[in-house]
């Protein structure tokens, strides 16, 4: 079994802003958010259940994820894969906080990442702002997008079964 560590994806639906979040996927094209409250401190999934309607991703397509942050932070912006029910996150990409300036927020933020090619159902997507403020204490806020990958890129049928767990990648 191969488990690519670049993931593509084209996120989430648009949202207004929450003076009180700090960053969530967003956009309006592949994946739908699980909520579009951005100040979700707990993890995996800021404690928000799967939901029942996953979007269907292709294996191995690239696809854009989009994302804002809403309250300025310095850290970077971690993307991770689970391949069954929020357990066995794989980091897949992080990308740096560049936007500093708080006056220009949200700060939009676009990175690509490739699907993985093991098909799987009750897959998730993962973005963590890691805030550094601190750094023996870094903070984190937490969005996830729900995923089924199918080799064709339709819709799953028939039994639920959840991938392997993938090997995490150097």
């Amino acid at each position: 079994m191969k488990f690519i560590c670049a993931l593509t994806l084209t996120a989430i639906g648009l949202f207004t802003i929450d003076a009180s979040s700090h960053a969530r996927l967003s956009g309006t094209t592949v994946l739908t958010p699980r909520s579009t409250n951005a100040g979700l401190k707990t993890g995996p999934c800021g404690g928000i259940p799967r939901t029942a309607t996953p979007t269907t991703l292709k294996a191995g397509d690239t696809i854009t994820v989009n994302w804002e942050e809403t309250i300025q932070h310095p850290g970077r912006f971690d993307f991770s894969f689970s391949p069954a029910n929020d357990t066995g996150f794989v980091l897949i990409k992080s990308v740096p906080d560049v936007q500093d300036n708080p006056n220009t927020l949200p700060h939009l933020y676009s990175t690509t990442l490739t699907v993985p090619t093991t098909p799987c159902t009750g897959c998730t997507i993962q973005m963590i702002q890691v805030m550094t403020e601190n750094p023996a204490n870094p903070t984190f806020y937490y969005s996830c997008a729900d995923v089924n990958i199918t080799l064709t890129g339709a819709p799953p049928t028939g039994p639920i079964t959840p991938a392997p767990t993938p090997t995490p990648c150097p």
